[in-house]
């Protein structure tokens, strides 16, 4: 969870599981909800950030996603941050991608 210093605003779960049977379960975010009246603020980038620093503290280059597609999806929210479709799908949701330098 992360608050704007007053309320929990949004909950962030980073999955770090090197033997993970599915790859894009290895080091990814697994679950982001940021309050609707507190998106646009920069909280999910905030969260996706953590993540980052979290795998890159870990060794890993590479950080997944998964996201249902759909119009008022966050495919947008992803790519916009450097997530890429692997092309991959898992049940319905695109696995997305983002190599960490």
């Amino acid at each position: 969870m992360f608050t704007n210093g007053h309320e929990v605003v949004g909950f962030v779960m980073g999955g770090f599981d090197p033997a993970a049977e599915t790859e894009a379960f290895r080091c990814g975010i697994w679950r982001l909800n940021v309050s609707a009246r507190h998106q646009g603020r920069g909280y999910g980038r905030f969260a996706v950030a953590a993540v980052a620093a979290e795998a890159r503290r870990r060794g890993q280059d590479r950080l997944t996603v998964l996201w249902v597609p759909g119009e008022d999806g966050p495919e947008g929210f992803y790519t916009g941050l450097g997530f890429r479709p692997t092309g991959q799908v898992l049940g319905d949701q695109v696995v997305g991608e983002m190599f960490l330098s």
